[in-house]
């Protein structure tokens, strides 16, 4: 899950999936 200015989607899927695993 890194950060990346070029994708703003998928950050917020790495987002999701690390509230989801929290």
């Amino acid at each position: 899950a890194e950060p990346k200015a070029e994708c703003e989607i998928i950050s917020f899927a790495d987002l999701n999936d690390l509230r989801v695993a929290a």
